[in-house]
């Protein structure tokens, strides 16, 4: 697979070691000027034709990269949340959101240990970089994160702040047998670049549709990639 990568942060640089990492990765084409991987895999030009997705950790603005990603017929996935409806119609797939609070977190609901049923509950939670909170609902992650004070940023997602390079994902489901949690924890930015990377690989695949869209419509297929690429995934049970 051909990899194009729009990288200016330490997300886009740890994005392209994970893309190396993978024997798929037969050539990474970097866009901008200065940083290169000291890879013989890598190149340095602004030609995307020919690649296989387009992967941008935000440096460039997402107009510019829809607009080269469409003449290409290259699909872009971007790492940043946005609002699909202020780009108007994409004839290429446009994934937004490849990161951990938008995509990571929802794809551990299809692992086998935590496939919510009709009478179970699940909730899902991810950390941000910020000041810890001092009260809020306890959520439980992988260490070395641990229980953390989390603040609810919609019905059943919870967000918890870290002041320190962690990061953690993780889903509790609950029900008459008791409770399931599946959590990933990391390096922050290396949790982010890989989540960036495995949607990247899916969208290589051919798995998402033309149009701009979150991850959503791959979850497993994100787990799966997230998987392959040496994410370590803690399931833990407890009964009532």
């Amino acid at each position: 697979m051909i990899f194009a990568l729009d990288s200016g942060s330490e997300i886009g640089q740890r994005t392209a070691w994970v893309l190396l990492g993978d024997a798929r990765c037969t050539q990474l084409v970097m866009l901008n000027p200065g940083w290169k991987p000291s890879d013989s895999r890598a190149i340095q030009t602004k030609d995307v034709s020919g690649a296989d997705v387009l992967i941008s950790d935000g440096t460039t603005p997402t107009a510019s990269l829809i607009g080269r990603a469409s003449v290409a017929g290259t699909p872009l996935v971007i790492w940043p949340d946005a609002v699909e409806s202020e780009y108007g119609p994409a004839s290429v797939p446009v994934i937004v959101g490849a990161n951990v609070g938008s995509a990571l977190v929802d794809a551990l609901l299809t692992h086998p240990a935590s496939m919510p049923t009709s009478d179970e509950t699940a909730t899902v939670a991810w950390t941000e970089p910020g000041r810890p909170h001092r009260d809020g609902v306890p959520i439980a992650f992988p260490e070395p994160v641990g229980a953390a004070w989390t603040e609810e940023r919609s019905s059943g997602r919870f967000v918890a702040y870290r002041d320190d390079e962690w990061a953690a994902a993780t889903t509790v489901v609950e029900g008459q047998d008791g409770q399931r949690v599946v959590g990933v924890a990391d390096n922050g930015a290396h949790l982010e670049a890989l989540t960036l990377a495995a949607v990247g690989f899916v969208a290589a695949a051919g798995c998402f549709e033309a149009g701009i869209q979150p991850p959503l419509f791959a979850l497993s297929e994100i787990l799966a990639e997230a998987r392959n690429l040496e994410l370590d995934v803690a399931v833990w049970r407890s009964t009532p």
